[in-house]
């Protein structure tokens, strides 16, 4: 199961841990998160009960429910109130309390038709009326779930050959208007001109779609804007790419908290491997579910660093970032990590809210990859706000740089 936003209702933490001491005491030592989450992941599979839910009311006030489950859509009764039945506004028992809107989107900062509670529903509409591919929903609701789906060899040779070349020059100096972000080497967050002991740790090269037409056309190659036009409903606009010689080496965090758009949530990204990925080459971890966990605000109210900056005196302070980094580290405790060892070609895609990091720099493998920020084409990067920003176009998809001024090559 993945992560929820939070209980239903009908959900009481203190006496679902008082019932079941097992639970309790996981939860004490840190081993789980919350009763909620061990509900949600162990105890409706265990048959563990929580009051209020009155199943023989709710078959027969929903006869829908009893389908679904045949089709495998819910393992029992509770199992579908909390995944599918409570965002259609469907009551527990005969006296329930009724949201006001069910499937009203629960997140503040905003977000797509699929952060929706009732997003599964809409995944089989657009099914069952021709709309998308049974592979496709297969696609959307383990994105729905989980927060990110991979695409193996979703990048083809003929793409991907010329952007490994793009890609190399830049990292050998062949391309020397090619910016790179490297605090080691830089001792400083300002970019700078490639250096060659760049290559050795960990270090970013900036907006290499603008600079390249080969990697802009492998970052909107058919399968990746494919997937992005069925989570925006319409053409993507790419607004940043990294390109990772090793890894990242970062900790676990939520790009929504550094990216900024002009709707909180409304982007998403992807991470394209130029090679296969060996164990212990600084591999991408993640956190299935974590994209659903409670919002982390910057000075109490911001969603991003970026935004809270315009309104902080001074701006934001380093110590509520690492509190950020730290409170993810306590709120997936209770999830599991996965890591990605790509082979050449794959694609993840992740949601804005997924936690997410690198592992340590390999000295001898690398992690040749390029990461993309995108969002939908009328959803604005927050740079643009602050710098003459010019957008250009590939095919039906957009492109810009916070970067650089000139024209794009290519």
């Amino acid at each position: 199961m993945s992560a929820s936003p939070g209980p239903v209702p009908i959900f009481d933490e203190q006496a679902y841990l008082d019932t079941n001491p097992d639970v309790a005491a996981a939860v004490a030592s840190g081993q789980e998160a919350s009763g909620w989450q061990h509900f949600l992941r162990y105890g409706q599979f265990e048959g563990r009960r929580i009051a209020g839910f009155d199943p023989e009311f709710y078959l027969a006030a929903y006869p829908l429910a009893a389908e679904d489950i045949a089709a495998g859509r819910a393992a029992h009764p509770l199992g579908h109130f909390l995944n599918i039945g409570h965002a259609r506004g469907y009551l527990p028992n005969p006296r329930g309390a009724r949201p006001d809107n069910a499937a009203m989107l629960p997140n503040r900062f905003g977000g797509f038709w699929y952060d929706q509670p009732n997003a599964l529903d809409l995944v089989e509409g657009k099914l069952g009326t021709g709309l998308i591919t049974p592979r496709a929903a297969e696609r959307l609701r383990e994105w729905i779930r989980q927060g990110y789906v991979v695409l193996p060899g979703a990048i083809p040779e003929p793409i991907l050959d010329p952007a490994l070349r793009d890609f190399n020059a830049a990292h050998e100096g062949r391309r020397p208007e090619v910016q790179f972000e490297c605090q080691p080497v830089l001792q400083s967050r300002t970019p700078g001109p490639w250096r060659r002991e760049m290559n050795d740790v960990p270090a970013k090269a900036l907006d290499l779609h603008f600079q390249s037409p080969a990697i802009r056309t492998m970052i909107f190659a058919p399968k990746v804007a494919a997937f992005l036009a069925l989570l925006f409903d319409g053409p993507a606009f790419a607004t940043q790419s990294l390109g990772f010689y090793r890894g990242s080496a970062q900790a676990g965090h939520q790009d929504s908290a550094y990216v900024a758009y002009s709707i909180p949530r409304q982007f998403c990204a992807t991470w394209i491997a130029l090679e296969d990925v060996t164990a212990g080459a600084g591999e991408l971890f993640y956190y299935p579910g974590s994209h659903r966990l409670p919002d982390f605000l910057y000075a109490g109210k911001y969603k991003g660093i970026h935004e809270a900056n315009r309104f902080v005196p001074g701006g934001v302070p380093e110590a509520e970032v690492v509190g950020h980094l730290r409170a993810l580290e306590a709120r997936v405790a209770g999830l599991k990590q996965e890591k990605f060892l790509a082979k050449r070609g794959d694609v993840l895609f992740w949601h804005a809210d997924l936690v997410h990091g690198g592992g340590p720099v390999s000295a001898t493998a690398t992690r040749k990859s390029v990461v993309t920020h995108y969002c939908p084409k009328y959803v604005s990067p927050l740079y643009a706000e602050v710098a003459p920003t010019k957008i250009y176009r590939h095919g039906a998809h957009l492109f810009a740089s916070s970067y650089y001024q000139g024209e794009p090559v290519g």
